[in-house]
């Protein structure tokens, strides 16, 4: 198993970092203020959520997130690569506001406890063949926000993907969720689609990944064959002129599957996708290069980040 090189006073930093952190109020309703207690907000979920968890735990399996906006076909693409439906699909979703997270059977100890996003209430679910509704599982605190964790033996050990709702949701907790929940993955999957490629708010998150330094993949879904080259091309312009041209891009041709959302696309469609997963999860380089890649990003992020928190303190 590949690990993190990474020493105690580190760790002892970055706890005595978060708490410092975590009492910054920044109180007066001074110009800018609300956009530093965003950025110290932004900081704190991703020290809990991932930085932290991922650093002393090296060895837990790679969290790949798919975010995007409202019917870009995230739920269809997670549904398709797991070999069965886990979580609800449509384009009529803008107010679902429960992540589903699905790993193998014998890495479901890593997410049964309070690791990563630990003010999620987790949820699980058994097998079944189709995805849990809201009335399946027990009640839960309706002010609690849950995390519903499905397994599945078709991924592989050491890989877990997360449903995150849309980023461009109606309801305004449900895009804070979908951001803090993109900032907590191994692995960015940006999901756009033929139509909605220029949108401002998914570029808005490409570019934060790349002010991060995170790993990251984008999907470009729904794409008519007759359209894909050119498409394609346009696309690829945009991600170089934003440089990101270096970012692994998918393309998910149009089928019926994908645009009424209730079905799985063929294998066909995402085995690429799949594979580059597969291997991100299997292989001990590849797996390394992605953790190191998004964990030292980030750490790298502080120098600029820390010195702006003080200044607006």
């Amino acid at each position: 198993m590949v690990t993190l090189d990474v020493r105690p006073q580190l760790l002892d930093a970055l706890a005595a970092l978060r708490d410092r952190v975590a009492a910054a109020r920044y109180p007066l309703p001074l110009a800018g203020a609300p956009r530093v207690r965003a950025n110290r907000d932004e900081l704190l979920a991703q020290l809990d959520d991932y930085l932290v968890p991922r650093l002393r735990s090296p060895e837990a399996p790679l969290l790949a997130v798919v975010g995007g906006s409202t019917g870009t076909g995230k739920s269809t693409l997670v549904n398709s690569l797991v070999g069965r439906r886990v979580t609800e699909a449509g384009v009529l979703r803008p107010t679902t506001r429960t992540p589903v997270l699905v790993c193998h059977p014998e890495d479901q100890h890593w997410f049964s406890g309070m690791r990563v996003l630990p003010d999620l209430t987790r949820r699980w679910v058994p097998h079944q063949e189709k995805p849990a509704k809201e009335s399946d599982t027990p009640p839960v605190d309706e002010h609690a926000r849950v995390l519903r964790v499905e397994t599945a033996e078709t991924l592989p050990r050491g890989l877990a993907l997360l449903d995150a709702p849309d980023v461009d949701s109606l309801i305004a907790d449900n895009r804070v969720l979908a951001g803090r929940l993109i900032c907590a993955a191994d692995i960015w999957i940006m999901v756009t689609t033929a139509a909605r490629y220029a949108d401002a708010v998914p570029w808005h998150l490409l570019r934060t990944a790349k002010e991060y330094r995170a790993t990251l993949i984008t999907v470009l879904d729904r794409v008519p064959h007759q359209v894909v080259a050119e498409v394609s091309r346009q696309y690829a312009a945009l991600l170089t002129k934003a440089g990101l041209g270096e970012v692994p891009r998918f393309t998910v041709p149009e089928l019926p599957e994908s645009a009424w959302g209730g079905g799985l696309l063929p294998a066909s469609a995402v085995a690429s996708l799949r594979t580059w997963l597969h291997h991100h999860a299997q292989d001990p380089g590849a797996r390394r290069s992605a953790l190191t890649r998004t964990a030292y990003g980030l750490l790298d992020s502080l120098a600029a980040r820390m010195p702006e928190l003080a200044s607006a303190a």
